[in-house]
Parts: structure tokens; C-alpha cells; sequence
């Protein structure tokens, strides 16, 4: 290794010539490299060390020679001849006469070089890290869960192994070095500093973006000093590197909120994801006893349940991570079982394993303060403690102590969809984009409006006063937004509305920016004067008992009488004249910190203006100095280059009679530029005065934000009653689709009677969808058993069913041309064949755990999708599967409404007055080269069974071979035959059975004689 000594283990002794010594030992010194080579000898300890102005040799085994060369410090073997030997030998012999003379000094000597000798072959000290990556180390050492990206100067750094994981992510080069903190790599020791990658400052969002979408979490450390208040302020180490502090650390679920960047749109990065706390309690060994607070920053919710589920089951876990989507889960330290420990991993999601916090007195009254308004359940106390403690990291554990925003899970008012609803009724499919029932009735203006709707689709109500409240206001608000000023400006307003929740959390955590700040002002700003304008409308319509408004709509009547009573009680137009505009607008960061406020206006701005004062001054000084200037290079028009250096330009042929002390900074060919002693003195000072400036108005700047955040619970009823509104306008606008009823509930029975009724997602894809009636009912059945060829409608048809259920009860109208129905508590599906490789479940498998679900959670009160039943495994299971299940359900007390999808007509045949048959119809064709019937597809529901599922015409849909279909169609044909065969000796066999009964009368053998299915 460079650097290094290397011993080598060869050398025997030998008699060298020369002066007698001892033998035996040789180290040569020096080559390019800078390394050493030293020779021992194996046999001895003793050493010397010959010098000599000329080569030096060794002898090895009695031939050959180990030579140094003097000027080159290499190391050349050569052979040796006998008289070279007797040589030595002679010499040996002379000089032995004077070995013993001296003794005592040849120990000494012997010492000394063992002294040089160990200390040569003791290895080089590491050398020490730069300041910098020292304290990047000590930074990373008390950070190791997170990814440090480090400001350094005008670019953002990452070291070591954070450098690997961002250089892969970003594709950006790694420039080599250490690749661990600790230094545990063996490379690292060849390296001084961290390897590193790098990106320029202006990068940082689109980078960070990157980072936390691959569920990274990312700490972004900043300068928290500059080079002016270094030097200037007596309490800062002028020898030590800049101080660097983590400004904000990123998730998924804190992107949206702590990132300084503006994020268009209204879906951001995480937007609906969130922070959990959980504890997990086993009793009985059976049960499981969860407890649960969820926090959602963008939104400031924070969401609390508890629930009960048996020990091995997860599926009401897994309802909730689908609602609530989330990123990091605060467990006890205890583990927790492996089935659990599984679910949240398939999602990415990062379980951190957290003890009892110790948090302040103050927060911890506080907590029970907000509590005592709560009443939650005291399980639940412990896990506020461990957010508010884990949120401190993100300088978000405000949102911990509001007890507005806190919500249960369920109520009674609303449905909870399960996930596998969710998935086979295309609810939320691809993210809600096209195809979902999501993107059919999404037309909100606003990102908070967006995520409202969101909830209450993913919550339908079951209580049927709000869900008329909502068609009412349907109904009221599509007759008056016609010619009505007052809703077109304010919808208008709407669509280019920012996300003012979202900008309104994060003014409550300090992280928004001043542009938003100002832009957030400005439109509350404007709908208080949008109120104000029409005050005499409001007056009439939401302030009387005898307005339209207030007839037609309780639920609009409400929402404007409120809005209007905020809006007119709130600060912020008075907070939105201490901005100054013209520095929000500037493109120069500085400037917009610096001249935010409007000080005439400002009501804290004594700080900030003793700041100003001192600055002029020292301009005034520098205007003075340049008058100085100009006497002395007789310029009387002479100015500064710029009011940022101050530097004095001065024609090259005119330098030579320049003062000395005059410090030349940059030139072109023309003239050079300069700065006195004097002005380099006063710009200094005004850069410090400028640096000072800087944190005063940071310190007003958040001042200001908190005198925005005591009105936070104010705020956020307004801008949930304008996202309440803007969902009123997105039903209106799905309401308004050619052919849609305003549905209505009838609450003496369980039923859906609708007439002309069409799948909405279908219609809306632009298919020619043919409409069906839906009759169920106790009179008209309970259980719809649906069959008919493949492709022929029957998923489509029991989809719809469902479909028209939830958005009647999310409170929109439907797509029929008259629909009847009661309030269901929940919609269970079974749709769909897939297997669950991950957790060792085969197709069928699968079907069954649903199955089980749905037995679990259904009552009399459900809507059960059951699609093709028993089709995972052989026909015989499948059919005695699904025979048990209808018999099971058909001999309730209060049967649910079934719609049961099946490929086997036997089913059919259960005799019940639950129990209607139903095919989809068509038309059998035969064509010519083709030995089965080809039929066409009428999509539409009728009485009665069919016997056929013309798997053939799939097949040749699919563009099978007719070779393959046709041979396929005689073994079809000959399985036919022996099953009917075989259904022909059982009706035999029971003719003969009644005959030779002679028990029974005549009588009793013709009724059942009759009684027999002779089909």
C-alpha cells in the first residue's frame, strides 16, 4: 500500500564487505511513490545499517544480491560470484580482530536504530476529516433515519451513504470518497473526505420531490449564519466552519405543508397521506384491541378510533390504512405479530417504534384541556402524547392541540365502504381518474372542494334528512344560479381560488411563503368584499325566514348565514393592507423578506425601522467617502458602479496615480475597478446591518403569521363551508346529465325499484348503454339469482345496482327514469378472480375470505354483489358452495338484498319466496363453418333461467382457432349428453322408487308423480 512499509521475509544473513558489523539487515529508503522497503534478516535481530555514497547489496541464499541504487532509490536483484564470497570472508576475518572494541556504543546504536525501525513500520495516522465533513458527521450521527441535504454555499450536498441513495435516485454523478460516516468501509481509509453528489439550490424542489416520492425522508440543512454576522458579532467563532441547522424535514405526508415551493394543481405530492399512532392490545388470545389517532397535515385532520378484531384478521385494519393512506406508524416498542408488521410493509409504509414520551407541563395540560371539550377514550391520550412528540421533528405539533379539527373514524350517519368495494366498483380506480365513479361526478373548482368530495364519496350518508338536504340544495342552487349575480361571481371566484385550507395549515406551521401569504389575504380579502356587495341579497334571502334560499334549501340557508357572519367578523382585510405589495411581487428574495411590510400600516415595525436607520446611515458615510473620491481623482460626476460593492471604475491608463492601499477587485481591458479601505470598510458594515435586517423581518414575519393562526378555527370554518358549496355545485353540475332523477327513499322496507335504470360509469364512457329495470323488494324477491351467456351484462348489471345506491345516498340523482329505494348500511361485493401471492392465498382462497367477510358484516339492512360464486375451484364444489350460501341467506329472518351472478342453472331451482330467476337476453345465430351457435348480446334483463353460457362465442370473440372452438364444441356436446343420461336414470330410478312404495295410496303416488321436474 502507497505509503506504507513493506517487510520482506526472504533476506537470509550474510557477510557484507566492509568494516565488521552486524549482519544480517537492510533498509532502503525511498522511491516515487513515497514508500519504504525494508529488508530484515530471519535469522538474527541484530541490525545494521550500511551506508554508502555508491550501490549497497544484500546477499540472499549465497548467489544472489539485493541491490539499492543510490539516485533512484529502486531495488534490482543481480547474481553473485564465488570471489565475491572468498572476498568477504578475507574481510569478514581482519575486521574481526575489532568487534568487541566499543561495545557499549555498538548497543547503543543497536537501540537507536530499533527506536527508527519501529517507528518506521508503524503505520500513517488517518487523517483527520475537513471541518466541513466533521460536521456533516456529527450532523448524520444524531440524524440516521434521514437523508441530510446540505446547503454548501450555492449548491445542495449529500455525503456518504446518503450520497449513494440520492446519486441513484437523481442520476447526478458520485464523486468518490469515504461512502460511510462511521468509516467502516475498508476503502474509506485511502480517502480524507466523504464521497458526495451535488445539485444547484434552484434544484431543490423538483429534486426533493423525487426524493420523497420514493417514501424517503428527507432533513434539509441550511446555513443559520452568514459571513457578515460572523465576522461582525463578537459571539460567533470566526475560525469555525458556518453554522448549519435541519430547516425542515420531508415526508410524504409533510411535503405539501413544509415545502417552500408553489405546488400547482389540486393534487400535490401526499396530499392525502398521514402520520398514525397505534396500539395494538391482545385478550382473551382471540381478540384484538387497536387504538388509533391519525393525522393528516394537509388538511389538518386528525382522525381517532377504536376498534375490535380478531387476533389473525386485519380487515378492519386494512379499511383504515385505505382511508387514511398512511406514511409513518408510531408503534409501542413491543413488535408487533408478523401478519400486522406484513400489511404495512406492502404499502412502503415505515413503522418506528416509540416509548411514552416525556413532554412539558404545559403541553401536557394543554392536552388536557382540549380533552376535557373531546372526551375521548383515555387509550387514546398516550397516542396524542407520541404524535405531538414525533411532530416536533416536522415543527408541526400545533395541529396536535386543536380540538376542532379531531374527528371519530365512523359515525352513524355514514357508510363505510369496505376496499374491496371500493376496487370492484371502480370507486377510486386509477387514483379516481378515468373510469371511476370519482371522475364522474368531480367537477369541483377548488383543491379543498376536491378532497371534501372525495369524503363524502368514500362516506355515503345512511341518515336520509341530510341526504334530502343535500338534493334540496341540488335542486335550489341549480334554478338560481341562472341570472343570479351573487353565485356567478362567487363560482366564478371559486375556479381560480387557491387551496386555502392547505395555505392556511401551513401558516399555522410557520412554512408558507410571503407570496402565498399575500395571495391568501388577498382572496379571503375578496369574498368579504363579495359579501359585502351583496349584502342586500343576503339580507333577503339568508337573513328572512320568507327568502327562496331559505325555502328551498335549509342546508344553503345555513351554509351563507354563517359564511356571511365570519366573513364580516374576520381581520384579515386589516392584516392585508400591512403587506407591501410591490415587494411581494419582486423577483429578488431579498427584497420580499426585507420591505414585506408595509410600515405606515404595520403595527411592530420600531425594530425594523432602528434597522433602516442605521443602514442610511452608513450610506450616507459611503456618499460622503465619494466625495472624497471624486476630489481627489477630480471626477465631480463621479459615481459608484453599483450600490452592492461600491467599487470605484477607473480608465487603465489613469492606475498609476492611484493610492496603494486602493485594492484592485476585477478589470476589463478598459478600465479596472476598486474599493478603498474606507468603502470596503463601509460595505462590510452594511452588509452586517443588512444580515441583521434579514432576521428582524424573519422574527415580525412569524409574529405576523401568529397574529393570521389565532384566527385558524374561524378560517377553516370558512373555507369548509366554501368546500362544501363548491361539492353542493359538483353534484348540481353530475345532476344535470341528460336523464338524471332526483331519487327517493322509502323507509318501511328494504328495496330498489327503479324503472330504466343505466350504469353511470358506462353511459359516461360514451357506450351506448341499454337501460334495465331493478325490482327487488320483499314482493318483488330479495335475491336476484342472475344467468346468461358470457359477456352478456351481468357484472354491468349488478355493478349498476350499486353504483345508483351510493350516489343516491352520497345525495345526487341517478341516471333512470324513476328510482325508489331505502337507506343501506353497507354495499359487500365478491367480484373478480385474483390470488394474494404475498400471504400464500390461491384464487380461490380468496373468494372464500370475502365470502367469510361478507357472512361477518352483512345484516338486513345490506346490498350483497355476489359474482359467479365457486367458479375458483372444481364445477361439483362450486355448485354446493354457492347452493349452501343461497339456501343459507334464503333462510334468514331478514334476508339482505342479494344480487348473485352464476354460470350453474341448478341454482335456480331452490325453492324459495325470496328467490327470483333472471337471464340476460339474446339472439342464438348459426354460421356457417362453425358448429356451435354464435349468439348476439341484448343487455337486457329478463325472467327466467337459461341453461346455456356460450363459452364458444367467447372463444371466437377472443380469436381462437375454429379448429380448436369446433373440437372444443363436440366435447362440450358429448358431456352434455352423459349428464342428461345421467339426469334420466335419476328420474327413473325415483319412478320406480314411488311405484314400488306400497306404503302410499294412488293417491299420494300421482302428487308425486306431479311433483316431479321432468325439465
Amino acid at each position: 500500500m502507497a505509503g506504507q512499509p513493506t517487510i520482506s521475509r526472504f533476506f537470509k544473513k550474510a557477510n557484507p564487505p566492509g568494516p565488521p558489523q552486524e549482519q544480517g539487515q537492510e533498509i532502503a529508503v525511498g522511491n516515487d511513490a513515497g514508500s519504504e522497503s525494508i529488508c530484515l534478516d530471519t535469522d538474527e535481530e541484530d541490525t545494521a545499517e550500511t551506508q554508502s555514497s555508491t550501490a549497497t547489496s544484500t546477499l540472499l541464499d549465497d548467489d544472489v544480491s539485493i541491490k539499492k541504487l543510490p539516485s533512484t532509490g529502486e531495488t534490482i536483484c543481480t547474481p553473485t560470484k564465488s570471489s565475491d564470497i572468498d572476498f568477504a570472508s578475507k574481510m569478514d576475518r581482519i575486521m574481526k580482530r575489532g568487534a568487541d572494541v566499543d561495545t557499549q556504543s555498538d548497543e547503543n546504536d543497536r537501540e537507536n536504530l530499533e527506536v527508527s525501525f519501529k517507528k518506521r513500520v508503524q503505520r500513517k495516522p488517518i487523517a483527520k476529516l475537513t471541518p466541513l465533513d466533521q460536521q456533516v458527521k456529527d450532523l448524520k450521527m444524531y440524524h440516521t433515519d434521514k437523508v441530510l441535504v446540505i446547503r454548501v454555499g450555492y449548491k445542495y450536498k449529500c455525503f456518504a451513504e446518503d450520497a449513494i441513495t440520492v446519486s441513484r435516485i437523481l442520476h447526478i454523478k458520485l464523486v468518490p470518497g469515504k461512502l460511510t460516516i462511521d468509516e467502516s468501509n475498508p476503502q474509506d481509509a485511502s480517502h480524507r473526505q466523504f464521497a458526495y453528489c451535488s445539485f444547484p439550490d434552484v434544484r431543490l424542489n423538483v429534486h426533493l420531490e423525487r426524493l420523497v416520492h420514493h417514501n424517503l425522508k428527507v432533513a434539509v440543512v441550511e446555513q443559520a449564519e452568514t459571513s457578515a454576522i460572523k465576522k461582525h458579532d463578537a459571539a460567533a467563532n470566526k475560525s469555525s466552519v458556518f453554522e448549519r441547522k435541519i430547516s425542515n424535514v420531508f415526508t410524504k405526508a409533510t411535503f405539501g405543508v413544509n415545502s417552500n415551493f408553489v405546488l400547482k394543481g389540486k393534487r400535490i405530492l401526499g396530499d392525502t397521506s398521514s402520520i398514525w399512532a397505534l396500539s395494538r392490545i391482545l385478550y382473551q388470545e382471540k381478540m384484538a384491541n387497536y387504538s388509533l389517532i391519525s393525522v393528516n397535515l394537509n388538511s389538518g385532520e386528525v382522525v381517532y378510533d377504536e376498534f375490535e378484531e380478531l387476533n389473525h384478521a386485519t380487515e378492519k385494519l386494512q379499511a383504515r390504512i385505505k382511508y387514511l393512506q398512511p406514511i409513518e406508524v408510531l408503534v409501542d416498542t413491543e413488535n408487533l405479530p408478523s401478519h400486522v408488521e406484513k400489511l404495512f410493509k406492502g404499502i412502503s409504509c415505515n413503522l418506528l417504534h416509540k416509548n411514552m414520551p416525556d413532554l412539558q407541563e404545559d403541553v401536557v395540560l394543554s392536552i388536557e384541556v382540549m380533552n376535557d371539550k373531546l372526551r375521548l377514550s383515555p387509550s387514546l391520550i398516550p397516542l396524542i402524547h407520541k404524535l405531538y412528540s414525533h411532530m416536533i421533528e416536522y415543527n408541526n405539533e400545533q395541529v396536535m392541540l386543536i380540538p376542532s379539527i379531531y374527528a371519530p373514524f365512523a359515525s352513524k350517519i355514514h357508510m363505510l365502504l369496505d376496499p374491496n368495494t371500493l376496487q370492484s366498483l371502480d370507486i377510486f380506480t386509477h387514483g379516481g381518474g378515468k373510469g371511476s365513479l370519482f371522475w364522474l361526478m368531480d367537477h369541483t373548482r377548488t383543491s379543498f372542494g376536491f378532497r371534501m368530495l372525495r369524503k363524502w364519496i368514500f362516506n355515503p350518508l345512511t341518515d336520509v334528512d341530510k341526504i334530502e338536504e343535500r338534493l334540496d340544495a341540488i335542486e335550489c342552487i341549480t334554478s338560481e344560479i341562472n341570472n343570479n349575480i351573487f353565485f356567478e361571481s362567487l363560482n366564478q371566484m371559486l375556479s381560480h381560488t387557491p387551496d386555502l385550507l392547505r395555505t392556511l395549515n401551513r401558516i399555522m406551521y410557520g412554512t408558507t411563503s410571503r407570496k402565498e401569504v399575500y395571495f391568501y389575504l388577498k382572496q379571503i380579502t375578496s369574498f368579504v368584499e363579495h359579501f359585502k356587495v351583496h349584502q342586500s341579497y343576503l339580507s333577503e334571502q339568508f337573513k328572512s325566514s320568507e327568502g327562496r334560499i331559505c325555502k328551498k334549501s335549509l342546508l344553503l340557508f345555513k351554509l351563507f348565514s354563517e359564511l356571511n357572519q365570519l366573513l364580516s367578523s374576520t381581520q384579515l382585510p386589516y392584516f392585508l393592507t400591512m403587506i407591501n405589495v410591490s415587494a411581494v411581487m419582486e423577483k429578488n428574495p431579498d427584497r420580499q423578506i426585507m420591505d414585506f411590510f408595509n410600515l405606515n400600516n404595520y403595527d411592530h415595525s420600531e425594530g425594523i425601522i432602528s434597522i433602516q436607520r442605521d443602514s442610511e446611515l452608513v450610506r450616507t458615510q459611503l456618499k460622503e467617502e465619494l466625495i472624497q473620491i471624486r476630489k481627489y481623482l477630480k471626477r465631480p460626476h463621479l459615481n459608484f458602479r453599483d450600490e452592492v460593492d461600491y467599487l470605484i471604475e477607473v480608465k487603465n491608463s489613469q492606475i498609476k496615480d492611484l493610492p496603494d492601499d486602493w485594492i484592485k477587485v476585477n478589470n476589463t481591458k478598459m478600465v479596472s475597478r476598486f474599493s478603498t479601505p474606507m468603502t470596503q470598510k463601509l460595505t462590510q458594515q452594511l452588509q452586517y446591518h443588512k444580515d441583521l435586517l434579514m432576521r428582524e423581518s424573519e422574527l415580525q414575519y412569524k409574529t405576523f403569521l401568529n397574529k393570521i393562526t389565532a384566527e385558524y378555527t374561524e378560517l377553516r370554518k370558512i373555507t369548509l363551508n366554501l368546500a362544501q358549496y363548491d361539492c353542493i355545485l359538483s353534484l348540481a353540475a353530475t345532476s344535470c346529465n341528460v336523464n338524471y332523477v332526483r331519487p327517493t327513499f322509502v323507509n318501511d322496507q328494504q328495496a330498489i325499484i327503479a324503472k330504466n335504470a343505466r350504469n353511470p360509469i358506462i353511459e359516461s364512457l360514451d357506450v351506448q348503454y341499454v337501460p334495465n329495470d331493478i325490482m327487488m323488494s320483499p314482493e318483488h324477491g330479495r335475491i336476484s339469482i342472475i344467468t346468461g351467456p358470457n359477456m352478456g351484462g351481468k357484472s354491468s348489471y349488478i355493478r349498476q345496482v350499486a353504483l345508483l345506491t351510493i350516489m343516491a345516498q352520497i345525495g345526487s340523482f341517478v341516471p333512470a327514469e324513476e328510482i325508489r329505494l331505502s337507506i343501506f348500511e353497507n354495499v359487500l361485493t365478491r367480484i373478480g378472480a385474483h390470488d394474494d401471492i404475498l400471504n400464500g392465498d390461491s384464487t380461490f382462497k380468496v373468494e372464500m375470505l370475502d365470502i367469510l367477510y361478507i357472512l361477518k358484516n352483512c345484516n338486513g339492512r345490506s346490498l350483497l354483489l355476489l359474482d359467479e360464486v365457486g367458479r375458483g375451484t372444481g364445477t361439483h364444489d362450486g355448485i354446493a358452495i354457492s347452493y349452501a350460501l343461497i339456501k343459507y341467506f334464503s333462510d334468514l329472518n331478514n334476508c339482505p338484498l342479494i344480487l348473485f351472478t352464476t354460470h350453474f342453472p341448478m341454482l335456480g331451482e331452490i325453492k324459495s319466496p325470496l328467490i327470483r330467476n333472471y337471464h340476460m337476453d339474446y339472439v342464438e345465430e348459426q354460421k356457417s363453418g362453425e358448429n356451435w351457435m354464435s349468439v348476439i348480446f341484448l343487455y337486457k334483463l329478463k325472467k327466467g333461467l337459461t341453461y346455456n353460457s356460450y363459452g364458444m362465442n367467447v372463444a371466437k370473440l377472443a380469436r381462437l382457432d375454429k379448429d380448436i372452438i369446433n373440437r372444443a364444441f363436440i366435447i362440450s356436446e358429448e358431456l352434455q349428453k352423459e349428464a342428461a343420461n345421467g339426469e334420466e336414470l335419476k328420474l327413473f330410478s325415483r319412478l320406480k322408487r314411488i311405484i314400488k312404495n306400497d306404503d302410499m295410496t294412488a293417491t299420494d303416488k300421482l302428487v308425486n308423480f306431479l311433483s316431479l321436474n321432468t325439465h
